[in-house]
């Protein structure tokens, strides 16, 4: 069931974000933490708390992130 969902929702056009490692962008990721980080350049995605999904060109929900300080 789940992977006709996905198959269904791709078909639609809805594709899920790449956020980790990425840089923040206020316009398609929702920061729920800033913290320190050895590993990550300030202001990258430490960790994606939620997915966020596309359709098309346009956000449909943002992802929720940890963010580096």
């Amino acid at each position: 069931i789940v992977q006709k969902l996905h198959n269904r929702l791709e078909a639609e056009g809805v594709t899920p974000m790449k956020a980790l490692g990425e840089e923040f962008d206020p316009n398609i990721h929702e920061a729920l933490m800033k913290e320190e980080s050895d590993e990550y350049e300030s202001g990258m995605i430490i960790e994606v708390m939620q997915e966020g999904y596309w359709i098309g060109e346009k956000v449909l929900r943002p992802a929720l992130v940890r963010v580096a300080a």
